[in-house]
């Protein structure tokens, strides 16, 4: 079975990509004036997509059509569910192609099942709203994830990334880099933490 995802509507104010407002990010790296604020919008932007990318998600609101098309002589076992794509899920407005007519959905997961006995089969074509009015109504953890990720930019960014450590007089700061995850992808623009923080916003796939 594979699935295929159409975007029918979207309001570019809620739809994203950006995880986090450039006021919040500001507020809570204590940053003042204007001066920055293109290049950190920018910076937003750019760790919001890495971190979609790395969960194999789009976090932003939209109206969509998603089709599963099921293999010949492949269906799924009675109550087992299909997993949309966009969630959490706001609305479930048709679901075209099954045996029944009733179904339900777990809007937190995406999980949608056929509240009768029957199994899905051939073609499913589901038409809902999902995923989170962007950027307020961002997971906390994606949130803070962006803005370490921003933070350690900018603070990699002042300095001679040859030099290990300064001293002056009895005083000694020593620099490090933040270990990587050892997964590939867009995990290695990502440090072990930030990894940590969106694990649970990770969308997996079992071949």
């Amino acid at each position: 079975m594979h699935s295929t995802l159409e975007i029918i509507s979207e309001d570019p104010d809620s739809a994203g990509p950006d995880l986090v407002s450039l006021d919040d990010l500001k507020l809570a790296l204590g940053i003042e004036g204007t001066t920055e604020d293109a290049t950190l919008q920018a910076a937003i932007t750019f760790q919001s997509r890495i971190i979609a990318e790395y969960c194999n998600r789009r976090f932003g609101l939209a109206e969509v059509v998603e089709t599963f098309t099921f293999d010949r002589y492949e269906d799924m076992l009675q109550r087992q569910a299909l997993t949309l794509s966009l969630y959490p899920v706001v609305e479930v407005t048709e679901v075209a192609g099954m045996a029944g007519t009733d179904y339900s959905f777990d809007p937190t997961s995406g999980r949608l099942w056929m509240s009768t006995g029957y199994c899905w089969v051939d073609t499913v074509t589901v038409s809902y709203s999902g995923g989170y009015d962007l950027p307020e109504e961002a997971p906390a953890r994606l949130q803070r994830a962006v803005i370490d990720a921003v933070n350690a930019g900018r603070t990699s960014s002042y300095r001679d990334p040859t030099i290990r450590e300064v001293q002056h007089g009895d005083a000694r700061v020593s620099y490090f880099t933040p270990s990587i995850s050892s997964t590939t992808g867009s995990s290695d623009f990502l440090s072990a933490a930030a990894s940590e923080l969106i694990k649970p916003y990770r969308r997996l796939h079992i071949a």
